[in-house]
């Protein structure tokens, strides 16, 4: 996997959205936190809840599916036959949810 024309990462067309991840076809790309949750052996999708919401970043009303393992969102998703996402998302939309944990402090 690489970027177009074998460009360095920081010069390539990327936004650094996440899609590649959503349409990655042997699971060699994940999120981060999947992938520190698989390290440490606690990533469980049988436990996780996915909850369906509407972004709040701007007016396009992408769908979002949250995935919550313990009472925290490890990733977020859209469903591939929505038919304003059509599985895509903005940076926003995917990684904007780390927020959410976040203590004031």
């Amino acid at each position: 996997i690489s970027t177009e024309f074998d460009t360095p990462l920081p010069d390539s067309a990327c936004v650094y959205c996440g899609n590649c991840i959503g349409v990655c076809p042997t699971g060699a790309l994940m999120f981060k936190s999947e992938h520190d949750m698989r390290a440490e052996g606690t990533w469980d999708e049988g436990r996780q809840a996915v909850t369906e919401t509407v972004c709040p970043y701007c007016g396009v009303g992408c769908m979002l599916e949250l995935h919550v393992q313990d009472n925290t969102i490890v990733k977020v998703t859209s469903p591939l036959d929505n038919s304003v996402t059509a599985g895509h998302l903005c940076v926003k939309g995917r990684f904007g949810f780390e927020f959410v944990q976040r203590r004031k402090g």
